[in-house]
């Protein structure tokens, strides 16, 4: 299942060659991505691996490897100034991150089916409860946008290497 795609346009003389040789060569701050070339193709496959060791476990890294969105497909368009780039979980994150929202929802129904039949409604519970589904919510959602913000960093590589 695909939870990223995008298309990043190549600066201006700038090869796919010269940007998959600069994506090898830049530093990302608490990640590790390996690129190799799928074979028989143009296209190239990364992997992205958290290394932060102060962020093994915890409310801020709930996956096991550390990112959701763990393979990504570099894909050129031959003779084009563009390429695409869209990366996938591993079913056991997404597992983890349907977990997170199953529950998360089964709670909030639950728990206004309680209100609403002890018609306890009221303003405080309602807070209550929307800080709590948040809450629940909150680290699979976070580390989504925290990887969204790394393949971002990593297409648009191909932009600023006309720039530099």
């Amino acid at each position: 299942m695909v939870l990223y795609k995008k298309v990043f346009l190549l600066g201006k003389d700038v090869s796919f060659l010269d940007y998959i040789t600069a994506l090898r060569k830049k530093y990302f701050t608490n990640y590790v991505l390996t690129i190799d070339q799928i074979p028989s193709t143009e296209n190239y496959q990364a992997q992205i691996f958290f290394t932060a060791p102060l962020w093994l476990w915890g409310f801020a890294n709930v996956f096991p490897d550390g990112v959701l969105l763990h393979k990504c497909t570099i894909q050129h368009f031959k003779d084009e100034e563009h390429f695409s780039l869209q990366a996938s979980p591993k079913p056991i994150n997404l597992c983890i991150a349907a977990f997170y929202v199953m529950v998360s929802v089964t709670t909030l129904i639950f728990a206004l089916s309680v209100m609403i039949e002890k018609d306890t409604v009221s303003f405080n519970n309602s807070v209550m409860l929307a800080i709590i589904t948040i809450a629940m919510l909150a680290p699979p959602v976070s580390i989504y946008f925290r990887d969204k913000k790394l393949l971002d960093k990593v297409g648009s590589l191909g932009t600023e290497l006309e720039r530099n």
